[in-house]
């Protein structure tokens, strides 16, 4: 009798399980459903000769860039419990396998080849590229690792000749000339660990960012192998040129906030012309900077405090309109759709009060599903017209996890 008590309570608790993945399971499809439909229909809208492949692509383009935008927004509200963005709801779902739903399986190797060629003090030497060419011939059909097939190579090819002179550097501080081939070889090994393991978590960061649920990887770390099962996803070739992208450190000199913000309301009155189908001409572009600077430097010597004055229409919110009228959400609605208008950038690019008398990069905070819009906004022609020809946004780390830094370069 305790017996058929545990069945049945174990196959009720596996129904209730199944039936909460289920749950999560239908929600997110009908919100995929729906997005899809949208991004058809505004695939045809705005391009109505497209036809075939090419509707494809646009459509598949217009959805991602639509779920991208959708991963930090709420779908599911369990009132007392809890509240599940797009992405949450997805990581809750029922997950099927590469079998049942399709998707992309990627094998990326973790390049030891260009990192031993660094780590020497004479990248172009003859014997060393030599050892590395075999060493790489060789690992197919080997089960030794990259590191051991290159310390084995270069003995065989050099017997009088030692690792240490080629390794040792005035920033290398473990290797000296009289390091033995073991200990070279150990520092190498050591390397290439941490460089397999730097390249795991830049890639498993980089999937994170295309929303998929359950990602299967898998590390081989004797050959530096990292194989990756992304299921349901659909378009593999932007997948696969994200994942193999080289991650690069660069420099770059920036403009303040102060000096953007001067072109700021001329573009946006621009791009305001230019959504609502009035024509507007570059040429009064010299103008409207002239006109902006002065308005800049009228508010600086003003009491109610520079820069604050010039974007208060940043900060005015339908919650400030709703006092001053009959407080219901259809003019609240109404106030936000004519902010939306007179100032398409402002109504979704958030400039603090704090950043008004801070001269630094940061333009201002944008919410994580506005990206792609103010994206659009930024890269039209109408808005590059007005700011000086070599400046770029770009976006910088998540000051919090529904929001990112814009800056500008």
């Amino acid at each position: 009798m305790q017996l058929k008590g545990l069945v049945k309570f174990f196959t009720a608790a596996l129904i209730l399980i199944s039936l909460y993945q289920l749950s999560f399971t239908f929600i997110v499809r009908n919100v995929e459903s729906k997005l899809h439909a949208k991004a058809h229909r505004e695939a045809v809208a705005n391009n109505p000769n497209a036809k075939g492949q090419e509707l494809d692509k646009l459509i598949d383009s217009r959805y991602e860039t639509m779920s991208d935008s959708l991963q930090g927004e709420t779908i599911v509200n369990i009132p007392l419990v809890k509240k599940y963005t797009f992405q949450e709801a997805k990581d809750e779902e029922l997950r099927l396998g590469l079998d049942l739903q399709g998707g992309m399986n990627v094998t990326l190797e973790v390049s030891l080849d260009e990192l031993v060629r660094s780590m020497s003090n004479n990248p172009k030497d003859v014997a060393l590229n030599k050892a590395i060419t075999e060493a790489n011939t060789q690992k197919a059909n080997s089960q030794a690792d990259f590191v051991t097939l290159f310390g084995e190579t270069f003995k065989k090819n050099n017997p009088g000749a030692k690792l240490a002179y080629l390794f040792t550097k005035p920033s290398e501080k473990e290797i000296t000339l009289s390091s033995t081939d073991d200990q070279v070889i150990a520092k190498i090994r050591k390397e290439a660990k941490d460089a397999f393991k730097r390249t795991s978590n830049v890639l498993e960061t980089r999937i994170d960012k295309f929303g998929v649920s359950g990602p299967n990887i898998n590390k081989d770390d004797n050959k530096g192998i990292i194989t990756v099962e992304l299921a349901g996803v659909r378009n593999p070739e932007r997948v696969r040129t994200y994942l193999q992208a080289t991650a690069k450190l660069q420099f770059f000199e920036t403009y303040t906030n102060q000096e953007i913000y001067q072109t700021l309301l001329p573009a946006e009155e621009a791009l305001a012309s230019y959504l609502s189908g009035t024509k507007t001409e570059d040429s009064s572009s010299d103008k409207e900077k002239d006109t902006a600077k002065k308005a800049v430097t009228t508010a600086s010597k003003s009491d109610t405090g520079s820069l604050q004055s010039l974007l208060a229409d940043n900060n005015a919110k339908p919650t400030a309109e709703k006092g001053k009228t009959t407080g219901t959400s259809d003019t609240a609605l109404a106030a936000r759709k004519e902010q939306e208008k007179k100032a398409p950038i402002r109504s979704i690019l958030y400039i603090p009060e704090a950043l008004a008398n801070d001269e630094n990069p940061v333009i201002g905070y944008v919410a994580k599903k506005d990206t792609a819009k103010l994206n659009r906004y930024l890269n039209a022609d109408v808005v590059r017209n007005k700011f000086p020809s070599n400046v770029r946004f770009v976006y910088g780390a998540e000051e919090k996890k529904e929001r990112h830094i814009l800056i500008v370069l």
